[in-house]
C-alpha cells in the first residue's frame, strides 16, 4: 500500500485531504499535517517522523508539499535519503487524487513523473481557454 501525507503551511493540507475524501471516499492511507498552525513557529518534524514510523517497512511514502522553496518542502526534502520517501512539491488536487486512486502498491519514478505532468496540464488560464474554445464553437 502507498501512504500519502499532504503537508502544508497552515490548513491547506487538511482542506485537500477533506476534498479527496469527498471525491474518493474515506481513504485510510491518506494523512495530512498542517504546519505553523496555532501560533507554532516550528516545523512539526517529530509529528511527521512519528507518522512515518507507523507505516509498514515495505510501503512507499509520498510527501506532498505546498510550495517549492518553502520551509515545509525544505524540511520534507531532508527525508528523501530514505528510498521509500518521495517528495513532490507544488501539489494540487489533481495530483493528490491521481496518487490516491492509482491501484498500484508501488509507483515507479517514471509513473510518478507522468502523474506530475498530468497534474500540471490541469492548470489552465481559463480566460484564454474560454476564448479559444468559443472561437472553435463558431
Amino acid at each position: 500500500m502507498k501512504q500519502i501525507v499532504i503537508i502544508s503551511h497552515k490548513t491547506m493540507a487538511q482542506g485537500m485531504a477533506d476534498t479527496i475524501n469527498f471525491f474518493a471516499g474515506d481513504i485510510p492511507n491518506l494523512h495530512y499535517i498542517c504546519a505553523y498552525r496555532n501560533g507554532k513557529n516550528n516545523f512539526p518534524i517529530k509529528e511527521l517522523t512519528n507518522l512515518i514510523a507507523t507505516f509498514e517497512p515495505q510501503e512507499q511514502i509520498f510527501l506532498l508539499t505546498d510550495l517549492l522553496g518553502g520551509s515545509v518542502n525544505q524540511n520534507c526534502t531532508q527525508l528523501i535519503k530514505n528510498p521509500r520517501i518521495n517528495v513532490i512539491t507544488g501539489a494540487n488536487l489533481a495530483l493528490a487524487l491521481s496518487i490516491v486512486l492509482d491501484p498500484s502498491d508501488h509507483l515507479s519514478a517514471k509513473k510518478i513523473a507522468a502523474l506530475v505532468n498530468e497534474a500540471k496540464e490541469q492548470m489552465i488560464y481559463m480566460n484564454d481557454y474560454a476564448s479559444e474554445n468559443e472561437a472553435d464553437d463558431e
